[in-house]
């Protein structure tokens, strides 16, 4: 008999999106899911789709709860979920048929305890950043958070993996902290001896100007600073064939902070971004060249203006920015940005 996935769906304000998302996770091949749907105290129409959905699929399961943001609620769906695996499907998206098939066979025919499939982006009617490959690639643990650091086969999205039940006991996503997904698979990657990536893209992230990503304030990028300073000092000499990456890590979204501060003039940002830039230079002593090397032409860019002068160089790394954001967005290539 088949294993049961337990299927955690945070649902927020997504009425637009809700039913699609929805539909896509009742039509999957693997059959024996529970769907849990989690209302975060939406004030729109999402809580009575979550429950008419009840009413007519015995699979799905509606928590209705005050507000507590993504974590409290994916935190709440764990606490009831019965599967012995465990996923992750954001309301706002959507799958394919076959995502939790393929995910399911992964783990059972490599024995790792975390699967992980690609995904595409789609924004404005237009699918970006595909990453297609029939090969199945195999990573240890630190191989795994290698990856992870690197971020580029290996995302901290929960949302295109399938993780067996087991590694989330006594772990809790954050709450109140945006970016919870980058602290919490860091640490499920740490308990794991095998994670197993075959990139044929199942998932669909709508990327939306609305979401917590695309919202340029204070709280949502001092929250970021503080994910990645609170990884760096975590791993720091932890595992000392990572201090590269850790550094790279550090510094690649060190400059992608910078990017979205200039571009959008978080001032107040720029505060919190200013205390820890002498880390961010020090790191750029030590591994300077190694570091370099492995940043694309754009990312090279921005470096060099912020080392050159911060201020005197903003109007170039805006413009810069919004040139790459654009080419972005027509599908010319795929930035995090």
């Amino acid at each position: 008999m088949q294993k049961l996935i337990s299927i955690i769906v945070p649902v927020y304000n997504v009425e637009k999106y809700l039913e699609k998302c929805i539909e896509s996770i009742k039509k999957q091949t693997y059959k024996n899911i529970e769907i849990i749907l989690v209302d975060d105290g939406s004030k729109d129409n999402s809580g009575k789709i979550c429950d008419q959905a009840e009413k007519k699929d015995n699979r799905i399961k509606v928590i209705h709860k005050t507000n507590g943001g993504l974590s409290d609620a994916r935190n709440a769906g764990l606490k009831i979920a019965k599967g012995d695996f465990i996923g992750f499907v954001d309301s706002d998206d959507y799958i394919k048929e076959d995502m939790f098939e393929t995910l399911y066979n992964l783990l059972e025919n490599y024995n790792a305890d975390i699967s992980i499939v690609s995904y595409y982006e789609y924004y404005k009617d237009k699918l970006i950043a595909v990453k297609q490959s029939d090969e199945v690639q195999e990573f240890s643990k630190i191989e795994a958070i290698k990856e992870l650091l690197i971020d580029n086969k290996i995302q901290s999205y929960a949302w295109n993996k399938l993780f067996k039940k087991e590694l989330f006991k006594d772990l809790e996503f954050p709450v109140n902290k945006n970016f919870e997904d980058i602290a919490t698979t860091l640490l499920l990657f740490e308990r794991i001896n095998k994670v197993v990536l075959l990139e044929d893209p199942k998932y669909y992230y709508v990327r939306r100007d609305d979401s917590i990503i695309g919202k340029k304030n204070y709280k949502t990028y001092k929250d970021y600073l503080d994910v990645i300073y609170d990884k760096y000092k975590y791993l720091d000499g932890k595992y000392k064939e990572l201090d590269l990456y850790n550094a790279y890590n550090f510094i690649i979204n060190m400059i992608w902070v910078y990017t979205i501060i200039v571009a959008f003039d978080l001032e107040d940002v720029y505060k919190e971004f200013e205390k820890l830039f002498p880390l961010f230079e020090k790191l750029i002593d030590l591994y300077k060249n190694q570091i370099t090397d492995k940043l694309d032409n754009y990312n090279k860019s921005v470096l060099y203006m912020m080392l050159l002068d911060k201020q005197v160089s903003k109007p170039a790394v805006k413009k810069l920015y919004k040139s790459y954001k654009e080419k972005r967005n027509n599908g010319e290539f795929s930035l995090q940005i």
